[in-house]
């Protein structure tokens, strides 16, 4: 609607101007000619994730849906209906694709294999990214220049191995800084990672243990779900985890909580932890994964109109369109999502090659 007004705005102030001139419109009007439709739609049936809210669908989904059909409608194709609606289960998401009752599902990587037979990749969800990009594990510890969020979207995250100030976390963090960390130091540690969080907090370090060891988080006989970071972090703080493994890089998020007495709460509702050095100074990395991509935007290729090509390009341009779109944020943001890049399979390729999700061994 702002783009609409701001058209019509310049349009009449054109005219005004030529009109002064002594000249008409049709003489030297250099107003846009509309966009030839290409192509049309009966609908289009969006599927937010499993855990948004559904007051936000009813109080931004209309909108976000007459400003996905105008994008589209700019890139020459006419759509007649677009829904949008939340997957009542974290499962059920896949499953719309397959019964075809959803058109564009936002999948989570680990189950975007399971699927990718029968839909084309389209983009990539984005999150706030980090000024630390460096495999080396050393460059994401210290206080002096600590890890934190910067105002670049990034497709991709990374996760953390990382030890803590136990006995034994405090002798593998010295042989990591030493080089001489092996995997019979790592066997004989006390693992403990978040429970019902994400793929990255349980799967993806075999991306790191595979690559430097030939193992996998199976193979880890001492590891222990915990129930959620806040748990976590406490754990890791009172010594009864040598390793915990984290997405990249959570401690930011607990950076002032770790420091807060324990009656304390931070800014956002966390509760104090209790120590007096930094959170980056105490909890050492010892491993770090390569780049893992995130959440998924996918359509049905069942349909031969969804295979079309030129509208799969069309799609993208729309959706990359609404990046600045009130409606368009905050449905992302209650996703967990800066908005959405386009992307390519390939970039998931490392994730298929781990034996639980894709074509390992």
């Amino acid at each position: 609607m702002k783009r609409s007004a701001a058209w019509l705005l310049a349009a009449f102030m054109g005219v005004s101007l030529l009109s002064g001139c002594g000249e008409t419109p049709e003489e030297t009007s250099s107003m846009e000619e509309p966009t030839q439709i290409v192509g049309t739609m009966e609908h289009l049936r969006v599927l937010l994730p499993y855990g948004v809210s559904q007051s936000l669908v009813a109080e931004c989904g209309d909108g976000f849906a007459v400003s996905l059909r105008e994008e589209l409608a700019h890139q020459g194709w006419a759509v007649g209906e677009i829904t949008v609606d939340v997957a009542p289960t974290a499962t059920s998401s896949g499953k719309a694709l397959d019964d075809g009752t959803a058109d564009v599902v936002i999948l989570p990587a680990s189950q975007y294999f399971t699927y990718d037979e029968d839909a084309k990749l389209l983009m990539t969800a984005t999150r706030p990214g980090l000024n630390v990009k460096s495999l080396t594990p050393a460059d994401w510890n210290g206080s002096v220049d600590p890890v934190a969020y910067t105002a670049e979207d990034c497709p991709y995250s990374r996760t953390l191995i990382c030890a803590t100030k136990s006995q034994k976390g405090q002798a593998l963090a010295q042989e990591a800084q030493n080089g001489t960390l092996t995997w019979e130091m790592l066997r004989d540690a006390t693992w403990m990672y978040p429970k019902a969080q994400t793929s990255s907090d349980f799967f993806y370090p075999e991306l790191w243990l595979t690559k430097h060891f030939d193992k996998t988080m199976l193979d880890v006989p001492k590891a222990i779900p915990i129930d959620g970071y806040g748990a976590l972090f406490a754990e890791a703080g009172r010594g009864d985890a040598d390793i915990i493994v984290i997405e990249a890089d959570k401690r930011v998020d607990y950076a002032e909580a770790w420091k807060l007495s324990t009656n304390a709460l931070d800014y956002t509702g966390k509760r104090g932890l209790g120590h007096e050095d930094s959170i980056f100074n105490e909890i050492q990395v010892l491993g770090v994964t390569e780049e893992i991509y995130g959440d998924a935007m996918v359509l049905r290729t069942e349909d031969e109109a969804f295979r079309n090509v030129n509208f799969q390009y069309a799609l993208i341009e729309a959706m990359d369109a609404l990046e600045n779109n009130d409606d368009a944020r905050a449905i992302w943001s209650s996703c967990g999502y800066t908005g959405f890049t386009p992307s390519n399979d390939a970039r998931y390729e490392n994730i298929r090659q781990l034996p639980v999700f894709g074509a390992g061994e």
